[in-house]
Parts: C-alpha cells; sequence; structure tokens
C-alpha cells in the first residue's frame, strides 16, 4: 500500500477513533475544513509540521499516521478473514450435526 494511501486511512481512522469531525480537526490545528477534507480526498498531502499538528490532536505519535502494520484496514482484513474462516468451520461443523440428527430421526420414524 502506497504511502499516501496508508496516511490518509489512517487520518480517517484515528480522527473518528478521538471523536472528532473534519471541522473539529481542523480548529484544533488551526487549517480550514476544506483542507483536512482535501487531505482525505488525496488532493493536499500536508507538511510535516501539519503531521506534528494532526498527530498531537489526535493524541498519536506522528509515525502512527504511516503504520501500515497497523493500519486499519489490515487488521480489519485480517480480522475478516480469520472469523470468516472460524465462522465457516462452525458452520459446516453444526450443519453435519443437524444432517446426522435429521438422518436418525428419519430412521427412527421408519421402524
Amino acid at each position: 500500500m502506497g504511502v499516501r494511501k496508508t496516511f490518509i486511512q489512517n487520518l480517517k481512522f484515528y480522527r473518528k477513533r478521538a471523536g472528532l469531525t473534519q471541522e473539529k480537526l481542523a480548529e484544533a490545528i488551526g487549517m480550514s475544513t476544506t483542507y483536512i477534507g482535501d487531505m482525505e480526498a488525496r488532493e493536499r498531502f500536508p507538511s510535516a509540521e501539519t503531521i506534528d499538528k494532526i498527530a498531537s490532536a489526535l493524541g498519536i505519535h506522528p509515525s502512527t499516521l504511516f503504520d501500515d502494520h497497523g493500519n486499519p484496514t489490515s487488521i480489519q482484513s485480517s480480522f475478516r478473514e480469520e472469523y470468516g474462516r472460524t465462522l465457516q468451520e462452525e458452520l459446516t461443523c453444526r450443519l453435519v450435526r443437524e444432517v446426522v440428527e435429521v438422518c436418525r430421526t428419519i430412521r427412527l420414524e421408519r421402524r
């Protein structure tokens, strides 16, 4: 994943986690709401000074905005993959148990 995409995903994630709207973040860092919206839409990329201000307003270290290992999308993807596999296994086991039970019931009724 590219640096910009990682930055934008993390910015959105940590902004929302902090309970900030684009407007509130803009106020906190002394920028316009349009600027925040443009960053999140990939139309602008902030300076190092602005990145420091954003991180401070979000209560995170600036490098967190570029961390694709702990990236919310990566975490969600891994969770979905693992959860999906676990859920599929559980549903398969349940289905097999139900089919076996129905077969037993049918056999008993035929006797």
